[in-house]
Order: C-alpha cells, then sequence, then structure tokens
C-alpha cells in the first residue's frame, strides 16, 4: 500500500495565517477583534470574497442588537464609517448599528458631523449620520456641543440629499437665539428654489414661535406631519435599545431612578417595566457617579437657567419658575407633574409644537402603524399618560384630538377602548355637523352593531362629553371668542407690538365663533334618540337603562349646577320606556328627574324677560314645559291617583280603546301602575305588609290603602326609593278630604 504524501506548510505562511486570520479559525470574531479588524489600517476591505470583513461586520451588528456598543467603540466605528476607508454597503451597516449600551458621546456626534465637513463620505452616508443622530436624540449623553454646531449644521441645508434630515435635527435643536433673520430668508430663498417642502415649513414653523415678526410665511396648523419616518427597521432597534438601557436603569440600586423619583410622579416599579415609550429626562450637570449634585446648588445658581431634573420639591418649582429649563426631552412632560406645571406656566409656543410633533409622531407609530398581533402595552402606556396629562390640563391636545379623529374611521371598537373613550370625552366643543362628522357618527356606526355593554361605554362617554362641554369647553369657548376679537383689534391698532397673551389655553388654536349652545342642544337631542333605539333594541337592559338616566339626571340640571341656560325634556320614548321598567331603581331616578327639571324650570322663568325672548331656551321652554306637565300628569295618575286609564284624563301613552282594556281581563286597571301594584315596587309591597300586618294574615298589595299610604312612603324611603317619595311630595297636594291634584310645573 502506498503511502500518502504529507505535504508541510513552510513556517513563515503559518504564522501569517495564525496572525492575520484568527477568527476564521474559530469561525466568529469578538467585539474587541472586529473593531480592531475595522480600525487597522492593513486589514482587506474588499466585499466580494472577504469572510473577514463577513465575520467582523455580523459580529457588529450581533452584538450592537443584542446588548449595545460601549461608547469608546461608538467612536472608533464612527471614524471608520464616516473616513470612507470602507466601501457604503459596509459604512451603512456600521452606522446603523451604533446602537449603544448606555448612552452616545457626544463626542461622537461631534466627529461625523466634522467628516461630514471634509466630504469624505458620499451624501448616502451622511444622510445615515443626520438619521441616526436624529433617531438616537434622546440617548445623548449631553447636547451642548451638538448645539454649539448649529450654524455648521445650517450650511448643509442647500444640500438637497440632506435637506430634509438637516431640518428635522434643528428642528430639535432650535432656541431662541439661533433664530436670526438671515436663516429665516436662506430658508424662504430654499423654498422658492424646491418648493413648499413638509421639513422647510416645520423649521420655519419653529422659527415663528420664536420670532413672529421674522417669519410672516403663514405655517400650517402644528398637527402636520413635517418630517416622515422612513426606515422603521432601523427605528425599532433604537427603540429596543432604549428599552434596554431602561430595564437596566430599573435597578435598584440605579442613580437615574434616584433622578427619577424626583421628576416623576412616583409611579411603580412594575409600570415602569412596560417598555417605557415616554424618554426620560437627562442632564449634563450630573456628578460622575450619577447622583446629579455635581456641585450644584438651587439656591446659589443666580446665573443662568435651573434644569428640571435639580427640583427636587413644590417650594423649589415655585422659587425657579422663572428659569426653569425645560428639557430636550420635551415628552417627559406627560410623565412629570413637575414640568407639567412649567408648561402651564410658560406657554411657550414652540414647546407645545415640539410636544406635538413627538405625540404625533409616537401615536401613529404605536397604534396605526404598529403591525404585530395581540396588545401593545407600549401604546396603553402612552395613552395613558395621555389621559393623565389632559386630566391635568382640562383640555384636549389638539394633536390628538386630529389622531382620534383618524383613529376612529379605522377602530374596530375593541384595541383600546378604556383609553380611546376617554380621550373622546376630552374632545372640544365644535358646531354640531362638524362634531357628528368627526366624532359621533364613527361612534354610531359602532354603537348600534355592538353588544350592550359596549353601547352602555358609549352612552357613559357622551355624558362625560356633555359634562366636559358645560363645564369646561362652554365658557371657554366664550373666553375664547372675546379673546380673539381683543387680540384682532389690538393688532389692528398696536402693529407689530407685543400682543395680550392667550391665559385661556396651553395650545395656540384658533376658535370659530358659533353658537356653542345649540352644540349642546344637538347633542342632548342626538344621546336621547340612540338611546331611545338601543333600549328598543336591547329590551329595556336595566344596566343600558341605568347609563340613560344617568345621562338626564346630567340634562335634568344643567342650569342649577352649570349655569347653562338650557333645558331639555327627555322624550316620551325613553320616559315611558323607564316608567314601566320592572326595577324599582329606575323608576325612583326617574321620578327624581321629573323633580330635577321642575326645579329647573322655575330657575329659568326668573332669569327670562322681554329682551330674551328670541333666545334658546326660551324658544324651546314652552314646549318644554308642557311636555313636562304631561310627565307629572301620567305619572301622579299612575302612580297615586289609581287614574291611569280613565277617559278624562287621558295623555297618549294611556288613550288605549276601553274595549282593548276590557279584552285584558285586569281588574282595578287603572290602578296597575299605582305604588304598590306597579310591578317594580309589588315586592317592597309585599314586604311592607309583611312587616305591619299581623303574622298569619293574607296579605295583599290591595291592602294598602289611604290610611297606611304614608306609613308606605317612609318604608319606601328607608328602601332607598327615595325618588318616587320626592315626586309623591312635590307634585301631590295630601290630605284627608279632597282628592289628590297634580301641581304642574306651569
Amino acid at each position: 500500500m502506498a503511502t500518502p504524501v504529507v505535504r508541510r506548510k513552510s513556517p513563515s505562511r503559518q504564522s501569517s495565517v495564525g496572525k492575520t486570520k484568527p477568527a476564521e479559525k474559530s469561525g466568529s470574531y469578538s467585539i474587541k477583534e472586529a473593531v480592531r479588524f475595522f480600525t487597522s489600517d492593513s486589514s482587506n476591505r474588499k466585499v466580494r470574497g472577504n469572510p473577514a470583513l463577513t465575520l467582523a461586520i455580523q459580529e457588529v451588528e450581533v452584538t450592537a442588537k443584542r446588548e449595545g456598543l460601549s461608547q469608546k467603540v461608538i467612536g472608533q466605528l464612527v471614524d471608520v464609517a464616516a473616513s470612507a476607508k470602507f466601501p457604503d454597503s459596509i459604512s451603512s451597516r456600521l452606522i446603523k448599528s451604533l446602537l449603544p449600551s448606555d448612552k452616545i458621546p457626544q463626542d461622537a456626534i461631534v466627529k461625523a458631523i466634522s467628516w461630514m465637513c471634509t466630504n469624505n463620505p458620499s451624501n448616502e452616508i451622511q444622510s445615515l449620520l443626520v438619521r441616526w443622530v436624529i433617531l438616537t436624540y434622546d440617548l445623548l449623553d449631553d447636547l451642548d456641543d451638538l448645539h454649539a454646531l448649529y450654524g455648521v449644521l445650517f450650511h448643509f441645508i442647500e444640500n438637497d440629499a440632506l435637506c430634509p434630515h438637516v431640518c428635522h435635527l434643528l428642528y430639535l435643536l432650535t432656541r431662541k437665539e439661533d433664530v436670526l433673520a438671515f436663516r429665516v430668508q436662506r430658508l424662504l430663498s430654499l423654498q422658492k428654489r424646491v418648493g413648499v417642502q413638509p421639513y422647510i415649513i416645520g423649521l420655519l414653523s419653529v422659527y415663528k414661535m420664536y420670532r413672529p415678526h421674522l417669519v410672516s410665511l403663514v405655517t400650517p396648523p402644528t398637527q402636520r406631519v413635517f418630517f416622515r419616518q422612513t426606515d422603521r427597521l432601523w427605528s425599532a432597534e433604537v427603540h429596543k435599545a432604549k428599552e434596554r438601557i431602561q430595564r437596566r436603569l430599573d435597578g435598584p440600586d440605579s442613580a437615574m431612578e434616584r433622578l427619577q423619583s424626583s421628576v416623576t410622579d412616583g409611579r411603580s416599579r412594575a409600570k415602569k417595566k412596560k417598555l417605557d415609550v415616554i424618554p426620560t429626562v437627562s442632564t449634563s450637570l450630573l456628578s460622575l457617579d450619577g447622583s446629579g449634585d455635581a456641585g450644584y446648588q438651587l439656591t446659589g445658581a443666580h446665573h443662568g437657567r435651573v434644569p428640571v431634573q435639580h427640583i427636587k420639591s413644590f417650594d423649589d418649582l415655585l422659587k425657579n419658575m422663572d428659569r426653569l429649563e425645560l428639557p430636550s426631552q420635551i415628552a417627559a412632560v406627560l410623565d412629570s407633574p413637575y414640568l407639567q406645571h412649567a408648561l402651564c406656566c410658560h406657554t411657550e409656543q414652540h414647546v407645545v409644537q415640539r410636544l406635538s410633533f413627538w405625540l404625533y409622531q409616537v401615536l401613529h407609530q404605536e397604534l396605526l402603524d404598529y403591525s404585530s398581533e395581540g396588545p401593545n402595552c407600549r401604546a396603553e402606556w402612552l395613552l395613558q399618560m395621555l389621559i393623565n396629562f389632559t386630566d391635568f390640563l382640562h383640555e384636549d391636545v389638539p394633536v390628538c384630538e386630529n389622531f382620534l379623529v383618524k383613529y376612529l374611521h379605522t377602530w374596530n371598537g375593541s384595541d383600546y377602548r378604556p383609553y380611546i373613550l376617554r380621550l373622546i370625552t376630552r374632545f372640544r366643543i365644535y358646531p354640531f355637523q362638524k362634531l357628528n362628522d368627526l366624532l359621533l357618527e364613527p361612534l354610531r356606526s359602532l354603537f348600534f352593531c355592538s353588544s350592550v355593554f359596549f353601547k352602555c361605554q358609549v352612552i357613559y362617554t357622551l355624558t362625560e362629553l356633555l359634562r366636559n362641554y358645560v363645564s369646561i369647553e362652554l365658557p371657554r369657548h366664550a373666553d375664547m371668542v372675546c379673546f380673539q376679537a381683543v387680540k384682532e383689534a389690538s393688532a389692528i391698532q398696536a402693529g407689530d407690538t407685543v400682543l395680550p397673551q392667550n391665559q385661556l389655553s396651553v395650545f395656540d388654536v384658533h376658535v370659530d365663533n358659533f353658537q356653542a349652545l345649540h352644540t349642546i342642544q344637538e347633542l342632548t337631542e342626538y344621546v336621547d334618540r340612540i338611546s331611545t333605539l338601543a333600549l328598543l333594541i336591547e329590551k329595556d337592559h336595566v344596566l343600558l337603562m341605568h347609563y340613560v338616566l344617568e345621562f338626564f339626571e346630567l340634562v335634568s340640571c344643567l342650569h342649577l349646577r352649570y349655569g347653562v341656560p338650557f333645558v331639555y325634556v327627555p322624550s316620551s320614548g325613553s320616559f315611558y320606556r323607564a316608567l314601566f321598567s320592572s326595577n324599582a331603581m329606575v323608576c325612583s331616578r326617574l321620578c327624581k328627574i321629573i323633580c330635577n327639571y321642575k326645579d329647573e324650570f322655575q330657575a329659568l322663568k326668573k332669569m327670562v324677560s322681554i329682551e330674551d325672548s328670541d333666545s334658546l331656551f326660551t324658544s324651546n321652554m314652552r314646549d318644554g314645559i308642557q311636555l313636562l306637565n304631561q310627565y307629572i300628569l301620567d305619572l301622579s295618575n299612575a302612580l297615586w291617583r289609581n287614574k291611569a286609564f280613565l277617559s278624562g284624563n287621558k295623555t297618549k301613552v294611556f288613550d288605549i280603546p276601553v274595549t282593548a282594556l276590557q279584552t285584558t281581563g285586569v281588574k282595578h286597571i287603572n290602578e296597575a301602575f299605582s305604588i304598590h301594584l306597579h310591578m317594580a315596587m309589588l315586592p317592597f309591597a309585599n314586604s311592607f305588609l309583611e312587616q305591619t300586618q299581623p303574622e298569619g294574615k293574607k296579605v295583599h298589595p290591595s291592602l294598602i290603602r289611604s290610611s297606611e299610604r304614608d306609613a308606605y312612603l317612609e318604608f319606601l324611603k328607608r328602601e332607598r326609593l327615595d325618588g318616587v317619595v320626592a315626586f309623591i311630595n312635590t307634585f301631590i297636594k295630601r290630605n284627608q278630604t279632597t282628592p289628590h291634584k297634580s301641581q304642574a310645573a306651569s
């Protein structure tokens, strides 16, 4: 058998392979070896047929996604990607892998912009660098050095490929001192050359907020999307990096947690771990151990601004309100009571506009553009924070309204239902036709094809919406209309001088001059109509009846409780369904509502004068009183007087031919709906008789005669049926010698 020949490699060749390609033997690189490969001048830079390059770039990508890169590595890779050492395909992958394990050093940002000034990187790489800064903006350890390069960045707006992204970055960085006349002129000239572009309008809108006298251009509302997100996968990876950093900071020994405890509202750690969508507040004034002191004393800080991170109590907030510096992560206002107070006291529109832009982008990303199956905890957390924010402000966020209008047309009625319905209750007041198109019609289409429980939630939502209108929006609308008239008059007289400031709303919104009371009236009629239909569909479901009565309990006291010169009596469909209900609490609440209406009409009649004869509430009062008197008469005849079907007292609901009544075979049919024979009151009548009659005696509700009625009413009061007792005491004149008479509200 022949002996195989073994060829030996020369020692020099073995040494060379061992030194230059250690990873090829093991099949992988460590992150240190990968960085060493990219920073080495002797590395092979060819893309094809270069396994070392493939292994190195894969190691960087995997490590960045798994645990993030250190600050030192990020700085080194920025130099590699921006220096054009490798082809653009490799450089672009490196830039998208610059995900931090902690914070991104501002030195790396300065390096990136410095390389852009050399024109070594291509337009594509420069664009990626700017987009990387935008995506990781909330992860920068400081912004001072980046802001110092504002003028350098502004120079890049002349580059058509970079202009959209540079405008976005400048939008985030802009401060009042950055808004100069020559920059406004440059932007206007650029717009004349390339046409009206949303990113130019976005930057001009910020400039106009700071110095309105420099920008005469009419900018669109703040809700418009100025800067569109183009790479969702990259954004998702940055998002995961933020979540990873937040989870690590949520450890028990985290210094940042101590910092957050003084800024946020003390939310529980369990909620913090729900992949927080709201950025945390960072500062460059932290000490080396992260404690946040850094020798900074609030009492001694007489110069400059006070970062919100150093506000430890409400007293600190009050003492430093005029010098408080809002953070660059303005979205943190949703999670910080200190920032919310500061925003209300300093309603600088550029801050509000930045918050609106962030909200619009995140709401679309987390709800409209969310494609994964299952609940989105981040979206739920964001919506809850938004609800808390609107409750604090007592007004809706305009950008949230715009989002809701768009979302309701695609909503299935199930996703995020408690949050969506709660946000609807803060909707601003509009002319009813507009309100119907924006809000009510999408709800109506879901209302009639959903379960009774969804119907109950919608009725409750509209009840709270009406409560918000009469208590907050109606007075605010009247004040805003007056304010706008004064502002327009001041603008005509004063020219470019300082105009009166809006103290009625945090947001700079224009209010149309319309009859807001008409909206209240038509909204009430609308809810009455859908409630009647819903009760018919659901066969007078007791839970639905509860929410319908709750709505009319509010409507029945609008004038006495909220000072609204308006009253609306429910339609007969809702009233008589409640009257004939088999639930005693429904009958009791109906009686109480009628008592409330009597007080409302009496209070309204006192304020009516000849001059007010054409007003809205006066024109409807006569019809309302007539309908209310009919209800009072029917209730009195049915519950107390035992004359429901007598020919002399007929109304449309009891106007039944005698022949039809005889076919029922019911004896004493006029007493069928009395307080002792009404099907809802029978259990109480039986319980009363068992307590008052001798033991062993057969009891029947007919035993409750005139002499027993007072004791029976006291029994009903003890059983919490106060409404029935209040109605009898209010409208029935009781004595022993004369028949009981009804006292109509008129």
